[in-house]
């Protein structure tokens, strides 16, 4: 995936044009589907918005769980103006939530998850990465689903890029054969572990 470097220079423009309006609207869906469209039109798919310090937002430029285009989503937010009162990002960041998340499942249909009862044991290895067995509450999909939202929700927790460079294989489980911790305490865990 190469990045068109004028198409990303008049995506700046614009949204330089219309980033006031998004503070002060940041639900506004008019402005929105005009962001998605902009961003589509870069060949970038995942984006988010949201509430930064001090009032600012951020809006994040996402590889969509594809570590091979976070080369290219920097490459975007590095020729990034500066732009008051936004913070620009090229990975969607960690969330100081609870750990629910709405999402759609394999039939389109919205769904609500909440992961702040799901827990986990990690698997490291010698490059610092690990993998992740998880126990999950009913998720209202299939398999691809249930994966989808835990991708989401360790995203959610560890923040896209922390996820994708140190999370390699995730397996839904059961039972343990060890003690489990509570998901929402992963980030920390993997910091004491780093």
């Amino acid at each position: 995936m190469d990045i068109n470097i004028d198409k990303v220079h008049s995506f700046w423009i614009w949204f330089q044009s219309v980033a006031a309006d998004l503070l002060e609207y940041p639900s506004n869906q008019n402005l929105i589907s005009l962001l998605d469209a902009r961003i589509t039109d870069l060949g970038i798919t995942a984006w988010e918005i949201g509430p930064w310090e001090n009032d600012d937002y951020f809006l994040a430029i996402s590889p969509g769980f594809n570590i091979n285009h976070l080369p290219l989503t920097q490459q975007v937010v590095d020729l990034a103006p500066v732009c008051a009162g936004w913070h620009f990002l090229a990975f969607k960041p960690a969330k100081g939530w609870e750990g629910i998340l709405d999402m759609k499942n394999e039939s389109g249909k919205r769904i609500r998850v909440n992961s702040a009862n799901w827990e986990y044991v990690l698997y490291q290895f010698d490059d610092g990465s690990f993998d992740i067995d998880v126990k999950i509450d009913e998720v209202d999909g299939n398999e691809a689903t249930r994966y989808d939202a835990i991708d989401l929700a360790l995203a959610g927790y560890l923040g896209e890029e922390l996820f994708m460079q140190l999370i390699q294989n995730i397996t839904i489980v059961d039972t343990f054969e060890s003690k489990a911790t509570a998901l929402k305490y992963i980030k920390k865990h993997i910091e004491s572990i780093l």
